[in-house]
């Protein structure tokens, strides 16, 4: 499984690939701290989505004109691999920690 995180200060927002019970078929979700946001067919999908502020989350998606640097493709986010003894089937609260793309719009 494979898991991408982004960190703003709204919260972390996860990417994960959830199989159907159709194992050719995979969707992943979306989640912002422990809201689910959306399901994609792909994970560049659902970093583009967040880059663009086009989530369907209202709080994140009116923030797009105050200044914040969302990294544009899938690879400048952080990809957590699980060890055999982690459990990911719900998303993981994780620490936010400093991220370079959040700007302050006073300077």
């Amino acid at each position: 499984m494979h898991t991408y995180i982004f960190n703003t200060d709204l919260g972390s927002f996860e990417i994960s690939n959830v199989h159907t019970s159709n194992h050719h078929h995979r969707t992943y979700e979306l989640w912002l701290e422990d809201e689910k946001v959306g399901e994609y067919a792909s994970a560049e999908d659902a970093a583009c989505d967040v880059a663009g502020f086009n989530t369907g989350y209202v709080e994140w998606d009116n923030l797009e004109s105050d200044g914040i640097e969302v990294p544009a493709t899938l690879s400048e986010w952080t990809e957590v691999t699980p060890s055999e003894n982690d459990d990911y089937s719900a998303p993981a609260q994780r620490e936010v920690i400093e991220s370079p793309f959040i700007t302050d719009k006073e300077g």
